[in-house]
């Protein structure tokens, strides 16, 4: 029997590297996608053997497709599709264009619904070859998108950015129940994302607990929605935020 499959699609700032130890770690093949070769290369020279790599445009139908040819290439399965969408810069209302709309919507919510029709369609044909021969499946099969708090939260100055990661939010949740019949589960992560230093005044501010989610943080919440421990969690958007949902105002620093 095979090893647990998770295929990671783009890396974000640093979280995904992270993820993709600690699923490597816990006994999981791992497959790391992403356009950018300069991005591969300091995951390689990170993780090296751990995991496997493939160059591919996720934003394509044709990158896409490879890089489910390559997934099951190498590992002949997927049980969990981690996506992490880029958080666009930043881009006041009054200088958007059409084009960079369509633009970073492709690359986010398209990305995210187009990756879950191919990987979904490959995580069904497994499910019911298992089905038809009286074979329990060995692993929950899921999908999870890694998203920041402008998802859920809007920032003055960035309207996309909370239009593009919302609506990857809107895929997660439209997964749940197209994926219903098979027993795919769908989830998000909602984090705010580690920052190079954690003692930024604005983030102490704005944070009961005063500082960024860290990168290990992060990857212990992928790796338990994708466990078999959260089996019964679907549809739900796991926020990081150090209390910040709750905060109404400012804290004092001290």
């Amino acid at each position: 029997m095979r090893d647990p499959v998770v295929a990671i699609l783009g890396l974000g700032k640093g979280a995904g590297i992270t993820c993709a130890r600690k699923f490597a770690e816990f006994g999981w093949s791992v497959m790391i996608i992403d356009g950018d070769q300069k991005v591969l290369d300091r995951a390689e020279d990170d993780l090296g053997e751990l995991v496997c790599y493939l160059h591919e445009d996720q934003t394509t139908r044709l990158g896409l497709k490879n890089a489910l040819s390559g997934t099951l290439e190498q590992f002949d399965g997927v049980d969990v599709l981690l996506n992490i969408p880029p958080i666009m810069d930043p881009v006041g209302l009054d200088e958007l264009t059409l084009d960079r709309v369509s633009q970073d919507l492709k690359a986010t919510a398209s990305t995210a619904l187009m990756a879950a029709q191919g990987f979904g369609r490959e995580m069904i044909r497994e499910i019911k070859e298992r089905d038809e021969n009286a074979d329990r499946l060995p692993y929950k099969k899921s999908f999870i998108q890694l998203l920041s708090r402008a998802a859920v939260s809007v920032d003055g100055g960035a309207p996309l950015q909370t239009v593009t990661q919302g609506a990857v939010l809107s895929v997660m949740k439209s997964l749940v129940v197209e994926f219903a019949p098979y027993k795919i589960r769908s989830n998000a992560i909602v984090a705010t994302r580690p920052h190079a230093t954690e003692t930024e005044p604005w983030l102490k501010q704005r944070t009961p607990l005063g500082r960024a989610a860290r990168a290990s943080e992060i990857a212990e919440a992928a790796y338990y929605l994708a466990s078999a421990e959260a089996a019964y969690i679907n549809g739900h958007a796991l926020e990081l935020d150090g209390g910040r949902s709750v905060l109404n105002g400012l804290i004092e620093i001290k």
